[in-house]
């Protein structure tokens, strides 16, 4: 029998600091301009932000504003180690959006009225493409990148199964883990594709709403008893609930409320139970979201899990256009994504992190703690 497969230790790190060593690098191995976009982004960032940069060769490209780094965490874990990512607020083409730089890439996401456009560049390829959701993505970071992860190595703790950099840290800010879990039938998306689609226009949004918290969202695959989970029933929610719950007690993953919080997400392929496009526990920690749902779909459910409503959502006119906040239960193919929460929903996910919102008393068994929403 194979032996179960288990995330690698985390190494998690600010982006700030991985490039804080590297003006002397590149001075050292860098005498020309360079011409591949992924370089030429890394050289511009160890300078003083804002930065302007032009990545075109023809094939695409345009210019890119670099405004400033965005005190998010990323983690990429698979079986070679961490791969920590960076986000960045950007303006590409006269637009504004989120890149995120990982790896040997920069995907660059710019909100549509009903889509996420999602522009690539990968070191080992000529100019820019559209983020294709079965690009294989290998793990070629810059020497910049690999040395600073090298520098901040934390060993594993083999009492309790965790890094000691993940346990909560007294003079630091509190944290809030966004733990993505990809089913096994999401294998023919990239993790970055998914984060590029689903996720990064909506952590920068967070990073608004709750400044005071650091954020972290980590992206797992096969896992044994969590990514091949059956789902697709009407109690699909509680096993995957029952299933982290496991994981976690297993794992002895540091939980300090108003400290250090996980909130777990399974993202399938398909819907989550019929008929349904996702689930969660209003206030609670676990949720699921199917990838064939909105771009809105990840920022919908989690927005549950923080005590976000349907009846605080609402319909704005933006650009002359109808659009639809997060939360907005009945949708409509004549309305655009407003990719933003109501402010009655944003005043909502702030006062339960103040740690101001109590669970409302329910009749449930007690392994159902909260509300379910869709």
């Amino acid at each position: 029998m194979a032996a179960p497969r288990r995330p690698p230790p985390l190494r998690p790190a600010l982006h700030a600091l991985v490039f804080s060593a590297l003006g002397p690098l590149l001075a050292s191995t860098s005498h020309a301009r360079s011409t591949n976009a992924v370089d030429r982004f890394d050289e511009a960032i160890a300078r003083e932000l804002p930065q302007t940069i032009v990545l075109s060769d023809g094939k695409g490209g345009g210019a890119l504003v670099i405004e400033s780094l965005l005190d998010v965490e990323l983690h990429f874990p698979d079986v070679s180690g961490d791969v920590p990512g960076a986000m960045y607020r950007v303006t590409w083409q006269g637009e504004q959006a989120m890149l995120t730089r990982s790896g040997g890439h920069l995907d660059i996401s710019v909100p549509r009225s009903g889509d996420m456009e999602v522009t690539t560049f990968d070191r080992d390829a000529e100019g820019s493409h559209q983020g294709r959701p079965d690009a294989p993505r290998g793990n070629d970071e810059s020497a910049a990148h690999r040395a600073s992860r090298q520098r901040r190595a934390v060993p594993r703790d083999a009492r309790n199964g965790t890094t000691a950099a993940s346990r909560p840290r007294a003079a630091s800010s509190p944290v809030l883990v966004f733990w993505l879990f990809l089913h096994d039938d999401t294998l023919d998306m990239t993790r970055e594709h998914i984060h590029a689609k689903y996720v990064a226009w909506w952590i920068a949004d967070m990073k608004r709403i709750l400044p005071t918290r650091r954020l972290w969202a980590i992206y797992s695959q096969q896992v044994d008893g969590l990514t091949d989970i059956a789902y697709g029933q009407a109690s699909s929610l509680k096993d995957w609930t029952t299933a982290v719950d496991s994981y976690a007690r297993r794992e002895r993953l540091p939980h300090v409320r108003g400290e250090f919080e996980y909130k777990f997400m399974l993202l399938t392929g398909n819907q989550v139970a019929p008929g349904v496009s996702g689930l969660a526990w209003l206030g609670g920690d676990h949720a699921m979201a199917s990838l064939k749902g909105r771009y809105t779909i990840v920022a919908h459910e989690y927005g549950h899990t923080l005590t976000a409503s349907h009846e605080d959502a609402e319909v704005r006119w933006s650009s002359g256009w109808p659009c639809e906040t997060n939360l907005k239960s009945t949708t409509s193919l004549l309305r655009a994504n407003c990719y933003r929460y109501s402010a009655a929903n944003e005043r909502r996910m702030r006062s339960y992190m103040a740690n101001e919102w109590t669970v409302p008393v329910r009749p449930d068994p007690p392994d159902t703690p909260h509300y379910m929403v869709e």
